[in-house]
């Protein structure tokens, strides 16, 4: 498993460093680790061509779910910093609320994973869950050790 998690991460690192490098900004860094994924998810999970469509078409109907809670917490992230500038407003409930789109973006990623598992077999959803939680695993170490 270590020797898994080390190939994984390899590519990861070659990715940050090469945006550091080249000083592309975050939003292609994202386009470049999701292309990544993808690749490795073809690969580790060996579907066949049905299982393939169907995989990613629900992946991406779910990634746009995703997006949306994201672009959620970032707005009221913002109303946050707002508040506290103009030092009106209710800072409580500006942070209650983030909390609370913060636990619906992680309820909108797991129902992404459960929507894969009619499509995968059993050993194929196995390691499609290692795989979501080493990645995210992978890509936060890589960046921790590059601030480094």
């Amino acid at each position: 498993m270590k020797h898994c998690k080390f190939i994984l991460l390899i590519p990861c690192m070659l990715v940050i460093s090469g945006i550091t490098v080249y000083g592309q900004n975050a939003e292609k860094m994202r386009e470049r680790l999701k292309a990544y994924k993808k690749i490795m998810l073809m690969e580790k999970l060996k579907m066949n061509e049905e299982q393939s469509i169907t995989f990613f078409s629900r992946y991406a109907e779910h990634e746009e779910l995703i997006k949306k809670a994201k672009s959620d917490i970032d707005h009221s992230v913002e109303l946050l910093e707002l508040s506290i500038e103009s030092g009106k407003g209710d800072a409580d409930k500006a942070i209650q609320t983030i909390f609370e789109k913060d636990l619906a973006m992680k309820k909108t990623i797991i129902d992404r994973m459960k929507a894969m598992k009619p499509v995968l077999s059993d050993a194929q959803y196995a390691k499609y869950i290692l795989i979501e939680y080493s990645l995210l695993d992978d890509v936060k170490e890589a960046i921790k050790k590059r601030r480094k």
